[in-house]
């Protein structure tokens, strides 16, 4: 039997793993799979516990609602707190490990986060989002116009803060993640910490007694890059211990002793994100892998997830932590012991460590591919089993292995890059190509799984990613070689490796190629376009085209001066010297823009500036905007958006390099018809 390739549609068959955790015996694993629900329109999910061995299955665990996820077990492994979408929110829930009736812990209004069991299995501590600036907003009283809501529109939203907004939240409406405790046989929450500030992490200490939070509770807070470290007593009062870093990610070390935290060494751009540990006590934070080359944190780019929180794990004896690290388009686990030696634990050979947990001995992690979107593996000593199998149905489909490629930069410097071939592929003829160009700057291609690319070489383009000057993976002079200079070296480097690429394969058709990418990689779309007629086709997502406009528009503005330069006021030559929309008039490439429209990273507006521009120049453009989608549409968004967004990239390419028409989903209509 043929096997067919992959298709937009083919999303509602994923099953995505994420948030794994052992029992503290280490003989069971947790974990969450989630999928597209296309009739509900909405992303649904379950909590599965089963033995830590291959071959034997998983049952479910909780009650029947719409998603339950990030599962976490008590200390004495007889219960798991987990999160359950309870109405338009999500709400604190613990169950019974084996099976029984689950307490529902929480009601508030507008969700709650981040369950973590206190040392005793007592108190459970979360983030719940309360209203902590009631001047920010002036509500409407009236109860919610539905279920999906968890109130009205405000009558009015007053800014006099930077952070009035974030991505993938909306608007905060004086309303900011707050620490609270709860016990977790039942009883009302006690709030831990107040006021117009956002808790970023916590960690129970090992007493139980208190909790190293991390955030800015000073004055001007909106106008600092740098992070606090606090310790919170279960009495509400609060210390700080240390700042002047851009802190996140705290861990209470067993021995009590020290706080790890996440820190970059400055506020330069491009930094690598570095561990360090405080004193409990307070006092001067020490960098513990200063000498590691590499970030903390898994940055492997894919379609199959949303932005991955970094985890902190200490070893039961607390003279060693566990973490994820990024190296050249790959992600694994490593430990580092209270000296900075650094040992691969769980390494990652064309693959990417997403998620991790440690015990008894035993790493279980969630690990991609470029052929498979995620299982659970574990590791004991030394040997590794797979313990999932979420998606059989892709051995019934045409799924590429990408074929890695090393090229050289004009400078010398080595870049990295995957070429993925369409079935059937004969390299006797030419093929129609699309560079992709990933985001971040500081994220990076690599060994996983992209269904966008795998969909475009089921189409039969061959599809070409690279990891230009700026991505994560190849060091810290790498990954800040962009930083003032998006549109510089980075460009050269993306036109460089397709150069190579072309001269060596022989088998590029030339005349019929097109590029896309989203966010950084939309600015960068934006750009080529500008620079250069070689392509046919062009589609930007969630993109930038004016840097001056966009400097304090989105929800990171601080970010802006690192990476960007000097705020471009009175002068912004600079800035608009690097703007895609300078160069308007020479786009002559037919693009497509693709926005979330509640898209509070890249507004919705940079889209809508090069849109009009091109429209009023008589160019070729397209604009698709999805309602209430966020900078994660992609990753995250409503399923049957996140099917049209690739049923769209799709008709694009289909139409301008293969010369023909992609199939649109019923009733669909292009912009403007």
């Amino acid at each position: 039997m043929s096997k067919s390739p992959l298709t937009a549609d083919d999303l509602s068959r994923f099953r995505w793993v994420d948030h794994v955790r052992l029992s503290p015996s280490g003989d069971r694993v947790a974990y969450q799979v989630t999928w597209a629900d296309m009739e509900a329109r909405q992303n649904c999910g379950r909590v599965l516990v089963g033995p830590a061995e291959p071959g034997v299955p998983a049952r479910e665990l909780g009650a029947d609602v719409s998603r339950d996820h990030s599962p976490e077990w008590s200390p004495d492994g007889t219960r798991l707190a987990f999160l359950s979408r309870r109405g338009a929110r999500d709400q604190l829930v613990v169950a019974p490990a084996d099976g029984g009736e689950a307490v529902v812990l929480t009601a508030i209004p507008d969700g709650v986060s981040s369950p973590a069991w206190s040392p005793d299995g007592r108190l459970v501590a979360f983030l719940g989002r309360v209203l902590a600036d009631r001047d920010a907003v002036v509500d409407d009283p009236r109860s919610p116009e539905g279920e999906e809501q968890t109130r009205r529109p405000p009558i009015a939203r007053v800014v006099r803060r930077l952070d009035y907004k974030r991505d993938g939240v909306g608007y905060l409406d004086g309303r900011y993640p707050h620490l609270f405790v709860v016990a977790a046989g039942g009883g009302e929450p006690r709030q831990l910490t107040a006021g117009a500030w956002s808790v970023g992490g916590f960690s129970w200490a090992p007493d139980g007694r208190s909790l190293a939070v991390v955030g800015d509770a000073e004055p001007g807070a909106d106008l600092r890059r740098t992070q606090r470290l606090y310790r919170v007593d279960l009495d509400g009062a609060r210390r700080s211990l240390a700042g002047d870093l851009q802190l996140s990610t705290p861990a209470w070390s067993p021995r009590g002793d020290v706080i790890a935290v996440l820190a970059p060494v400055d506020e330069a751009g491009g930094r690598l994100q570095r561990i360090w540990l405080a004193p409990a006590g307070g006092g001067e934070p020490r960098c513990l892998t200063a000498g590691l080359d590499r970030s903390v944190g898994g940055t492997v780019g894919s379609d199959m997830r949303g932005e991955h929180g970094v985890r902190l794990r200490w070893s039961a004896t607390g003279d060693r932590l566990y973490f994820q690290a990024s190296g050249p388009g790959i992600a694994e686990v490593l430990s580092v012991d209270l000296e900075g030696r650094v040992t691969v634990e769980l390494p990652a050979q064309r693959r990417a460590v997403y998620d991790f947990d440690v015990e008894a001995g035993r790493i279980a992690a969630c690990v991609a591919d470029a052929t498979r979107p995620g299982e659970v593996f574990l590791a004991v000593d030394g040997e590794q089993r797979r313990l999932t199998d979420a998606n059989p149905w892709l051995r019934d489909r045409l799924v590429v292995e990408p074929r890695r490629h090393l090229f050289t930069a004009a400078d010398g410097l080595e870049i990295e890059g995957w070429l993925f071939e369409p079935p059937g592929f004969d390299p006797s003829r030419k093929h129609p190509l699309v560079l992709e160009v990933h985001g971040g700057p500081h994220g990076q291609y690599g060994w996983t799984f992209f269904h966008e690319m795998q969909m475009l070489a089921g189409m039969g383009l061959l599809v070409f990613c690279t990891n230009p000057r700026g991505s994560d993976g190849y060091g810290e002079e790498f990954r800040r070689a962009c930083v003032r200079d998006w549109g510089g070296r980075d460009y050269e480097d993306l036109m460089t490796a397709l150069d190579q690429l072309i001269a060596r394969t022989g088998y590029v058709d030339e005349e019929r190629m097109g590029v896309a990418g989203g966010s950084y990689g939309g600015f960068m779309t934006n750009w080529i376009i500008g620079h250069t007629n070689r392509f046919a086709a062009a589609i930007a997502m969630r993109s930038i085209s004016n840097l001056v406009s966009e400097f304090a528009q989105h929800d990171i503005v601080l970010w802006s001066e690192m990476e960007m330069g000097p705020q471009p006021w009175p002068d912004p030559d600079e800035l608009w010297r690097r703007s895609p929309i300078r160069y308007v008039r020479d786009i002559r490439t037919p693009l497509l823009l693709l926005h979330g429209e509640m898209d509070l990273r890249c507004a919705v507006s940079q889209a809508e500036e090069l849109f009009g521009a091109l429209r009023l120049l008589g160019r070729e453009v397209e604009m698709v905007r999805f309602p209430g989608e966020s900078h994660d549409l992609s990753r995250g968004g409503r399923p049957d958006r996140r099917v049209e967004r690739l049923r769209r990239i799709g008709s694009w390419f289909a139409g301008h390099l293969l010369g023909r028409e992609a199939e649109r989903p019923a009733g669909a209509t292009a912009a403007g018809e």
